[in-house]
C-alpha cells in the first residue's frame, strides 16, 4: 500500500512540475515587460523572449507580409480581374452622372477648402504676365528698333515707305489743284498782302490775285515732277524713316509710362481671359464633350489603362510604400499587454493544451519513477 502511495505521489509531483514548468514557459513568452536587474545586475531571461527579440519580431513580420502576403503577384492577379475592373468602372460612372445631375463647377470643389479659384488664378496670371513683359521690356528696351520688327513686317513697312515720297506729291498735288486747295491759296494771298503793307500791294496794280494763285499753283505743278525734288523727298523720308528705326523704345517712352501700359495691359487680358466664368460654370456645360466620351468608351478605356498601368508599376508602388517598415511601426507601437492577449486569446486552446501536456507528461514520468525507485 505505501509503495502505491509513494507511486501516485511521484506521479502527483512530476504532474504539478510538468505543468507548472510548462505555464511559466508560456508567461516567460511576454513577462517580464522590462528587464529586472538585482545588485545592480540584469536577472537572465528577463526581459521575456517575445518582448527581447520584438524588433527582430517585428522585421520578420514585416518581410513575411510583404514576400508571402502582400506580393506585386498577388495585388496584379487581383486587380486584373474582371469583378475589379467592374467596380472601378461603376464607381467612375456614379461619379460621372453625380457631376452630371448636380451641375457641379471648379468652384463647388475649391470652397470646400476655402479656396478662391479665379482669384487665385488671376493673381497667377496677373504675375506671370508681368513676369514676361518685364523681361521683354529689359532684353528690348536698348535695342534698335529695327530689331525689334519681325522680317514680314519690316518688309511691308520698306515698302510703303518706298511708296511714300510719290504719294505724299501727289497728294500735295491733288490739294492745291482742289477747290479748296485754291481757297486756301486765295485766303493766304489776302493775308500776305495785308501783313506786307503798301510796297507790296504795288503788286496788285500788275497781277490780281486769282493771276498768282494761278501762277503759284502752275509753278508748284510743274516743280513737283521735277525729278531732282522728288529724289530730295525721297532721300529725306528714307533717312528719317532709318534715323527712327536707329532709335531705342526708351527714347519714346519713359519707365512711369512702361508701368501704366503695362498694368492696363494686364488688366485688359485678365478681363477678357475672364476665369470666373469658367470656374463658376458647370463642368457639364463647360466640357459636355468629355462628359459624353466619359459615359461611353471613355470610362472602359480609363479603366482599362489606369489598371494596366497600376499593374505594370506595382512593384515599384508597393517599393515606395514600404509596407514592411508600415507592419513594423504598426508592431512597435504596439503595448506588450496587448500582444500578449492577443496571442492568448488566438492561441488559448493550444496553450491550454500544451499546459496540460505538461501535466500528462510530468505525471506519467513520475509514475515511472516511482516504479523504477520501488525495484532500485
Amino acid at each position: 500500500m505505501n509503495a502505491v502511495l509513494i507511486v501516485l505521489f511521484m506521479g502527483l509531483i512530476g504532474a504539478l512540475i510538468g505543468g507548472f514548468t510548462n505555464y511559466i514557459a508560456i508567461k516567460m513568452l511576454f513577462r517580464p515587460f522590462e528587464p529586472k536587474f538585482l545588485f545592480g545586475k540584469q536577472l537572465p531571461f528577463t526581459p521575456g523572449l517575445i518582448p527581447k527579440r520584438r524588433n527582430e519580431l517585428s522585421v520578420k513580420m514585416g518581410e513575411m507580409v510583404t514576400e508571402h502576403l502582400l506580393t506585386p503577384e498577388i495585388f496584379k492577379e487581383k486587380l486584373m480581374t474582371p469583378q475589379t475592373e467592374g467596380v472601378i468602372k461603376n464607381f467612375i460612372v456614379r461619379q460621372i452622372q453625380t457631376l452630371k445631375t448636380g451641375r457641379y463647377s471648379v468652384d463647388d470643389f475649391a470652397k470646400r477648402f476655402n479656396i478662391d479659384v479665379s482669384a487665385l488664378g488671376n493673381e497667377k496670371l496677373r504675375y506671370q504676365l508681368s513676369q514676361v513683359i518685364d523681361h521683354a521690356v529689359l532684353t528690348h528696351k536698348d535695342e534698335p528698333i529695327a530689331n525689334l520688327l519681325p522680317v514680314d513686317l519690316r518688309g511691308k513697312i520698306d515698302t510703303q515707305v518706298e511708296s511714300l515720297p510719290p504719294m505724299i506729291m501727289q497728294k500735295l498735288r491733288d490739294y492745291v489743284n482742289s477747290a479748296k486747295g485754291y481757297d486756301d491759296m486765295m485766303q493766304m494771298i489776302d493775308r500776305f498782302f495785308m501783313e506786307k503793307g503798301r510796297v507790296v500791294s504795288m503788286i496788285q496794280m500788275f497781277m490780281t490775285k486769282e493771276m498768282i494763285a494761278d501762277r503759284v499753283i502752275k509753278e508748284f505743278n510743274a516743280l513737283s515732277r521735277e525729278e531732282k525734288l522728288n529724289n530730295i523727298i525721297a532721300t529725306e523720308v528714307n533717312r528719317e524713316y532709318h534715323q527712327l528705326l536707329a532709335k531705342q523704345p526708351s527714347d519714346f517712352i519713359s519707365h512711369q509710362e512702361i508701368d501704366t501700359i503695362k498694368e492696363n495691359l494686364i488688366a485688359q487680358i485678365i478681363a477678357q481671359v475672364d476665369l470666373k466664368r469658367y470656374t463658376s460654370t458647370p463642368l457639364v456645360i463647360l466640357a459636355p464633350k468629355a462628359f459624353e466620351y466619359m459615359e461611353g468608351e471613355g470610362s472602359d478605356r480609363f479603366v482599362h489603362y489606369a489598371i494596366s498601368k497600376t499593374s505594370d508599376n506595382i512593384a515599384e508602388i508597393l517599393e515606395k510604400v514600404h509596407i514592411a517598415e508600415i507592419v513594423k511601426q504598426q508592431i512597435d507601437n504596439f503595448e506588450l499587454s496587448f500582444l500578449e492577449r492577443l496571442v492568448i486569446e488566438i492561441s488559448n486552446k493550444e496553450l491550454k493544451m500544451i499546459t496540460f501536456l505538461g501535466f500528462l507528461l510530468g505525471g506519467i514520468i513520475g509514475l515511472v519513477q516511482g516504479v523504477i525507485a520501488l525495484f532500485v
